[in-house]
C-alpha cells in the first residue's frame, strides 16, 4: 500500500491553517492597538536630547538623558539646570529651546567627611567578608569602632563613572573636585552616608559625622570631633554649630573666614588648600 495514501492530509493541514488564521487575526489585532494607542513621536523632545551630554549618569533624577528631556518639555516646573555635566551652557540651550528663562545654579560637589582612615580609626574586630562597604556594614555596623566613619572599601570609587575618585593611602576615597559633576552616584553608594554635595565655593569642612560623646571619640579615632564647641564660640557669622556630639556646618552661612579651622583642637576642621594638602594620598 502506498505510504502517501495512508495520511490523513486533513488532520495534518486543518490544524496548520487554523494556526495560521488565529496568527493573522491576532497580529492585525496588536497591529490596530498599536496604531490607536501609538505615541506620536515629538522632534522637540529630540532637539532637547541633542543638548544634552548623553552620559545618562542620573544626576538629574532621571534615568537617562532621554527621560529628562521628555520630563523637562513637559512639565515647567523641573529645573533646567538638573543637567550637572552640561552646566550652564546646556541650561541656556535649553531655555532657548522651550522659551524658558535661563536659570544660575550655583556648582556643587562630593565631599568626602571623614579623616578617620587606617592609621587613625581603630577597628573592632577583623572583617575577612565581602570587600564592599554595604556588605560590611551589615556585619555589627562595620569593623571599625566609629559607627559613622568611613569602611574604606571603595564603594563609591566603583560607582563612579567619570574618575573623579581615587583611593589613598590612608584608604580613604579622595574626590576630584575639578572632575566632579555632582551626579550623586558616590552619596548613593555609600552606605554611611559620609559624602555629601555642597556648593562648590565651599572652602571649610568638618571632616567628622561620629556623633559618640568627646570620651568614647577619642579612644576610637585620633581626629574624631568632640563636641568641644570652641569652633562654635569662635564663628562670627552663626556658621557653625555642635549638633548630636560632632560640629555641623552652615555652608549658606559660612565666610570661610577660618576662624573655627584655628581653634579645633582635634585638626578636623579643613580649609582649602590647606585640606588639599593634608588629604593622605
Amino acid at each position: 500500500m502506498n505510504l502517501l495514501s495512508t495520511i490523513n492530509w486533513k488532520e495534518i493541514l486543518l490544524p496548520g491553517a487554523v494556526i495560521g488564521i488565529l496568527g493573522s487575526f491576532f497580529a492585525l489585532v496588536l497591529a490596530l492597538v498599536a496604531r490607536q494607542f501609538a505615541v506620536p513621536h515629538n522632534e522637540k523632545i529630540d532637539e532637547i536630547a541633542d543638548v544634552l551630554p548623553g552620559l545618562n549618569c542620573g544626576g538629574c533624577s532621571f534615568p537617562n538623558c532621554l527621560m529628562y528631556a521628555e520630563n523637562v518639555y513637559k512639565h515647567s516646573n523641573i529645573s533646567l539646570t538638573s543637567c550637572k555635566p552640561g552646566g550652564d551652557a546646556a541650561a541656556h540651550e535649553l531655555a532657548h529651546l522651550l522659551g524658558r528663562k535661563a536659570e544660575k545654579e550655583e556648582k556643587i560637589v562630593a565631599k568626602v567627611l571623614c579623616r578617620g582612615g587606617n592609621m587613625r580609626a581603630v577597628n573592632e574586630f577583623t572583617y575577612s567578608g565581602m570587600q564592599l562597604c554595604r556588605a560590611a556594614h551589615l556585619v555589627k555596623g562595620g569593623p571599625k569602632a566609629c559607627k559613622q566613619g568611613c569602611l574604606e572599601f571603595g564603594d563609591c570609587f566603583s560607582a563612579c563613572r567619570f574618575n573623579s575618585i581615587e583611593m589613598g593611602e590612608s584608604g580613604l576615597p579622595i574626590i576630584d573636585r575639578s572632575n566632579c559633576i555632582a551626579c550623586g552616584a558616590c552619596v548613593k553608594a555609600c552606605p554611611r552616608g559620609l559624602i555629601k554635595l555642597l556648593p562648590e565655593k565651599s572652602r571649610i569642612f568638618v571632616e567628622c559625622m561620629n556623633t559618640d560623646k568627646g570620651a568614647v571619640t577619642t579612644k576610637i579615632c585620633e581626629v574624631g570631633c568632640i563636641g568641644c564647641r570652641l569652633c562654635e564660640k569662635e564663628c562670627p557669622f552663626d556658621a557653625i554649630h555642635v549638633i548630636n556630639n560632632v560640629a555641623i556646618i552652615d555652608h549658606k552661612k559660612c565666610t570661610n573666614c577660618g576662624k573655627c579651622v584655628s581653634v579645633c583642637p582635634r585638626n578636623i576642621i579643613l580649609q582649602l588648600p590647606q585640606l588639599i594638602k593634608k588629604q593622605e594620598k
